[in-house]
């Protein structure tokens, strides 16, 4: 026989308690008083009145009573009630397991939900079906609004409970259409608009990482004060190394809200890694996480605890889903993406800019600057693209072995000498995204036997570049290896003469051809510092000013100045000269799509 727990006080068992987000309520001596099917019953105002107040606090009501359904559906709508209920389990059936399939289907966790039923049996039965679960007697009903598990969160317009009624029309529809869910899920018009402005929706952001368990995969949490939350989550949304993005989530049932969230980094050494992986319940069973991972291109993400779904192992094609970007009313289907192709070469700046094609386009090559056993192998610089497209046109299948084999030591890998630029796709739109900044951190060497040339960063170096090739002992840095291979096989050549860099730039552009849009970005070359004071970078203007000189004989070619996409205010509070915050590659991004494709 199941006994009731032994009861606490109402201000121990709030203090111990988790805040609730779910009430159930019981109908009989609960919700109202009397027995509908015996003598009849008397109406509760305090009780509609709480339900009422609750929707407006963002906590949703539900029903689990044993009575006859259509009754008690004429009785709560002729009160004007029915509608602040969601999920209503009527019937004559055992209240415990009908209250854990409630919960399941609401996707809710039992503690944090509260069954109020003036049955202390029925309290046990609840409890021993759905462990954790909070429950209480009608005697709470009067002091519901002030117990301060119902605090809840200011929601005049009453957005959760229209979020959960979308929700209880879907499940009706997808239990009505049996077991074919893949089916259902392609009919249901599943359209997620990515919000990358994540300061907009600051709260939301700090919401869907606290309060987010079943589907929340890295369990990595903000302070629990709302300042310091704020203050954590900017200063790691402004970092150039880091993309992120909020998920709304709609479909012919209605509006969901933002239902997910990623933050995630991308570094040369580590790849990119997830470190915000969250989604609503609300969403489980649309595949949604599992369609964000794989077109974030499964980035590294260490799972902490239980989550409801393998991201890791689905490798499921999910169609079903169109996406649009920044509030854009047209969808892009993926199965017609806006942009076909996307070829990104450059440094850190270009990964922050090629994040955000890759929820557009059908394909994105990225060519980028990396880290290989301490060494920087500069893979983007524009003379290694030049000499792979001149060895092609002249009929070569590449680069010279014996070249290729000398540059291992160096950090380089063979694959590091083939460039997809030497052939560029036909699809249409296709756009090529190209930097040349962190050129200006590796000399070039000329490799003795070929005279090819190869860009060389030398960590620890404690002389001037061009003494490496010296017997000075403090020109060995903290790569003797390195240095030695150098040594017996290159000699110096520093960077590149002005006419070798519009040389090597002509060649990439000119590879491009006329179908390609090319968008250069340039470095920041002068600004205003904090303080105030204004400087100017004169080796970096002189290098904008040649590729501004050469682009202008490519038509196709449009050059993007950071500050023309960064707020007065942005410029001033830029502790970095060439690395900015995160939104001002997403407006070069959103430009470029503009140019692009108009939208």
């Amino acid at each position: 026989m199941l006994s009731e727990p032994a009861s606490l006080p109402d201000a121990d068992i709030a203090a111990a308690a988790e805040p609730v987000r779910l009430v159930i309520w019981d109908l009989d001596e609960t919700f109202w008083h009397g027995t509908l099917t015996e003598g009849g019953m008397t109406w509760r105002p305090e009780a509609q009145q709480a339900v009422a107040a609750l929707a407006r606090r963002g906590i949703i009501s539900s029903i689990c009573s044993k009575n006859d359904a259509d009754q008690v559906d004429a009785i709560l709508k002729r009160h004007g009630v029915r509608e602040l209920f969601v999920f209503p389990s009527i019937s004559w059936d055992p209240k415990g397991p009908r209250l854990a399939q409630l919960i399941e289907t609401v996707q809710l966790r039992a503690p944090s939900v509260l069954f109020i039923d003036d049955n202390p049996m029925n309290r046990a039965e609840a409890q021993h079906f759905v462990p954790g679960l909070q429950v209480a007697d009608d005697t709470i009903v009067p002091r519901l609004l002030a117990d301060p598990r119902l605090r809840g969160k200011d929601d005049p317009q009453m957005t959760r409970l229209a979020q959960y009624q979308v929700l209880e029309r879907r499940s009706a529809d997808q239990q009505a259409a049996g077991t074919d869910t893949e089916a259902f899920l392609r009919e249901s018009g599943i359209t997620v608009t990515i919000e990358h402005d994540l300061q907009l929706h600051l709260d939301r952001a700090i919401e869907l990482i606290n309060r987010t368990n079943q589907l929340n995969f890295t369990k990595k949490r903000l302070p629990e004060d709302p300042a310091a939350a704020r203050a954590e989550l900017s200063t790691l949304l402004a970092e150039h190394t880091v993309q992120a993005g909020l998920l709304r989530v709609q479909d012919r049932y209605g509006d969901y809200g933002f239902c997910g969230l990623y933050i995630m980094r991308s570094k040369r050494n580590l790849g990119r890694v997830l470190l915000h992986f969250a989604f609503s319940c609300r969403i489980l069973g649309m595949g949604l996480e599992s369609w964000l991972y794989q077109r974030l291109e499964r980035p590294a993400l260490k799972v902490v605890g239980r989550v409801l779904t393998d991201v890791i192992a689905d490798r499921r094609r999910i169609d079903w889903v169109r996406v649009a970007i920044g509030g854009s009313t047209e969808a892009i289907d993926q199965a017609a993406p806006k942009v076909a192709y996307v070829f990104a070469r450059g440094g850190c700046d270009m990964r922050a800019i090629s994040h955000y094609f890759g929820m557009v386009a059908g394909r994105v090559v990225e060519e980028f600057d990396t880290v290989r056993r301490g060494l920087m192998p500069l893979v983007c610089h524009s003379a290694i693209a030049a000499q792979i497209i001149a060895a092609h046109r002249n009929g070569k299948a590449g680069l010279p072995a014996d070249f290729i084999r000398d540059c291992a030591p160096l950090g380089y890998l063979p694959e590091d000498f083939v460039s997809l630029a030497v052939a560029p796709p036909a699809a249409s739109p296709s756009v090529w995204l190209l930097s040349f900044n962190i050129e200006q951190a590796a000399p070039l060497f000329r490799h003795g036997a070929t005279g090819c040339l190869i860009p060389v960063v030398i960590p620890g170096l404690r002389v001037a570049p061009s003494r490496i090739l010296t017997d000075d002992p403090a020109s060995t840095g903290v790569y003797p290896a390195l240095v030695a291979q150098l040594r017996a096989h290159f000699e110096y050549v520093g960077m590149p003469p002005d006419a070798m860099f519009k040389e090597h730039l002509r060649t990439l552009l000119d590879q491009a051809g006329s179908g390609v849009r090319v968008f250069i970005m340039l470095a920041n070359s002068s600004g205003i510092d904090s303080d105030g004071e204004a400087w100017v970078a004169e080796g970096l203007h002189h290098r904008n000013a040649m590729i501004a000189e050469v682009a202008s004989e490519f038509p196709a070619a449009e050059l993007l100045p950071p500050r023309d996409f960064m707020t007065d205010a942005e410029a001033r509070a830029q502790t970095k000269r060439h690395h900015f915050d995160r939104m001002v590659y997403f407006r070069i991004f959103q430009h470029i799509m503009v140019e692009v494709v108009g939208k």
